[in-house]
């Protein structure tokens, strides 16, 4: 029997994903569309974003006067997202 069936000839499931696995996310848009923001927002949800990392985003919002944590400062400016 194959590896990717189980003994009763039904599909094994499909493997977990392990929690540190790489995962690549594209987005496309226009200016202002809130690509960074989704993105922001994705890190902070799944806690991707360390302590101090939050921490000098919510102080760069204050400064900005945001009056909000403005999560599209995680990505924006970032090589990467060029």
């Amino acid at each position: 029997m194959a590896a990717d069936h189980c003994a009763n000839g039904s599909p094994a499931p499909a493997p977990a994903v392990a929690p540190a696995e790489l995962v690549r996310i594209a987005t496309a848009g226009s200016v202002d569309d809130g690509k960074s923001t989704l993105i922001g927002r994705l890190l902070y949800d799944s806690k991707q974003i360390f302590e101090d990392q939050l921490e000098h985003v919510e102080a760069a919002s204050r400064r900005r006067g945001d009056g909000y944590v403005n999560l599209a400062l995680l990505t924006d400016g970032l090589r990467a997202e060029r």
